[in-house]
């Protein structure tokens, strides 16, 4: 149970803290109460407020410099959110393949990544899985999956894959989209 303080204690906060104030009015404290969330590295305070990538993913972003620059990383380095980020601030498209504890990432450009079937059939037969891409844009109906994302979603033999955009939204879709 918490204790109230006593009427002379409370008495002696308030007089300390209208000490030096005019007419009852305090004074102007110069240090604000400021918010501890500051949006950076979080895809749409990147792509709606121009927030900066958090160290982690501009560390991979500069292992992906230009179109169909490719980076292995460990399975705990980067994250489908991660990804959104970077389409976020660099406007163009990335997808993630995952194999056992390491991740592939590939960047595109703003209409697609070089990954077409037979690239993907590749990858499937280096054991790996195709976890996710984005699309550029901050709407619904960038998320939608294009005949591309379903001819590579077949070649891996997989049911489901997901689309994030620009700011985090994400939809699954199917090899019977």
């Amino acid at each position: 149970m918490r204790r109230v303080p006593e009427e002379p204690l409370v008495r002696k906060i308030e007089k300390k803290l209208t000490d030096g104030a005019e007419n009852g009015i305090l004074p102007i404290i110069n240090s604000p109460i400021e918010n501890r969330y500051s949006g950076v590295g979080v895809p749409s305070d990147i792509y709606n407020h121009g927030k900066p990538l958090n160290n982690r993913q501009q560390a991979l972003l500069d292992k992906l410099p230009e179109y169909n620059s490719r980076a292995i990383v460990g399975k705990d380095d980067v994250s489908m959110n991660d990804l959104s980020a970077l389409t976020a601030k660099e406007g163009v498209e990335f997808a993630m393949f995952t194999c056992g504890s390491k991740r592939l990432v590939v960047r595109g450009n703003n209409e697609h990544v070089n990954i077409n079937s037979m690239r993907a059939m590749v990858l499937k037969m280096q054991g790996y899985k195709w976890s996710g891409h984005t699309h550029p844009g901050n709407s619904k109906i960038v998320l939608r999956s294009s005949d591309g994302d379903v001819m590579v979603l077949k070649a891996f033999n997989q049911n489901v894959s997901v689309i994030y955009n620009s700011v985090g939204e994400y939809q699954t879709f199917t090899k019977d989209t």
